[in-house]
């Protein structure tokens, strides 16, 4: 998922540890969220324009590029203002987004994915979670933890995850931070290079490959939420919409996936107060980490399947939800430095490289099998 982090666990409290900063009122992040929000509609009217959609670049992808560019060409104080906006739309505005999405598709479309749609999407989350966590821990020489975190962000849904997990197996800002890195670079690589395979393996190689079974393979193996649905659309409004049903599929196991890590034996608990301590920290986390987006993304689709949206109001509500896509995408593109990601941690990066190429590898081969 996004670039959407859900809650980053707090740093240890000492004597030298300097205060986090406040968070930003909501009326300074609307005010920063305007030229934000003006850049987006730009990116959307530009994607629009015949000369650009015939390359099939859609308003995502156009934002998403135009944020890494100027994140990695301009000075960062120039950019420091806009960072509450920023924090809005990478939090608020995606799940936003990826809830409304939901007006798009309807119980009928998830059947015509049939059971593969759901087999493919949790099959490669198991896989990668496990092959992740062996390989990190085993080759890489990663601690358990730490190996899980980065292998929970391939697996699940991006930063979210690997967010949500550091909350529950309790590891430190650097280890998290490190995971989301993983996640932003081989995330972005995988976006622009899958309609690039799918466009190869279709015009040059002939494969027989359908834009349903495609959508099927982007939602199972691409790491983010915005990433999928950025993808997708590169390729058609058809896979896109494979793709968003198949990765939600990966996003709603985060909360049992939560869950059985919460309840895990974790090596000798705590005794008596802090071992209750111990635990409510663990369900708190557990809590907040529930991808609520999710489900509101499942609540929309029910009520655009039982005909309960005036079709009058769909148009609209559609070009605000590419907006608030169009807006994250930026400020996930204006928190993507090049220099911050390679300087991650090369044990970290090469778990990611192995978890990506077995992602579009298995992934591939377990779509042909399946489908």
């Amino acid at each position: 998922m996004s670039s959407n982090p859900i809650s980053a666990p707090a740093a240890a409290s000492t004597p030298s540890t300097p205060s986090a900063p406040a968070v930003a009122s909501w009326p300074t992040r609307l005010i920063a969220l305007v030229p934000l929000g003006g850049i987006a509609w730009l990116m959307m009217t530009l994607a629009d324009h015949p000369a650009v959609s015939r390359y099939g670049l859609s308003a995502l992808t156009l934002a998403m590029c135009a944020g890494m560019v100027a994140a990695n060409t301009m000075p960062r104080h120039w950019l420091a203002p806009l960072g509450p906006g920023m924090q809005l739309a990478r939090h608020h505005l995606l799940r936003l987004g990826v809830a409304l999405y939901g007006l798009r598709l309807t119980f009928g479309a998830i059947a015509a994915l049939g059971a593969a749609g759901v087999v493919v999407p949790l099959t490669m989350l198991v896989a990668t979670l496990l092959l992740g966590t062996w390989v990190g821990s085993t080759f890489f020489g990663l601690s358990r933890r730490e190996a899980i975190l980065v292998s929970a962000g391939s697996a699940v849904c991006g930063a979210a995850a690997a967010i949500a997990v550091s909350s529950v197996v309790r590891t430190d800002d650097r280890q998290t931070a490190v995971a989301v890195a993983t996640v932003v670079l081989f995330g972005t690589v995988g976006m622009l290079l899958y309609p690039w395979l799918y466009e190869l393996a279709t015009q040059h190689w002939h494969l027989a490959i359908t834009e349903r079974a495609f959508g099927i393979f982007t939602g199972a193996t691409l790491h983010e939420v915005a990433q999928v649905i950025a993808s997708g659309k590169m390729v058609s409004d058809a896979t896109a919409d494979a793709a968003v049903v198949a990765k939600m599929v990966r996003v709603l196991a985060l909360g049992p996936l939560l869950l059985i890590m919460a309840l895990w034996p974790q090596g000798k608990a705590a005794e008596g107060d802090g071992e209750a301590r111990a635990k409510a920290r663990d369900w708190r986390a557990l809590l907040r980490a529930v991808p609520w987006f999710a489900l509101g993304f499942v609540a929309v689709m029910a009520l655009n399947s039982a005909s309960l949206v005036p079709q009058d109001w769909k148009t609209p509500l559609i070009a605000l939800d590419n907006w608030m896509l169009a807006c994250a995408m930026l400020a996930i593109g204006l928190h993507t430095r090049i220099g911050d990601l390679l300087r991650a941690g090369r044990k970290p990066l090469g778990l990611a490289a192995v978890l990506f190429v077995f992602l579009m590898v298995g992934g591939a081969l377990l779509c042909y099998a399946v489908i």
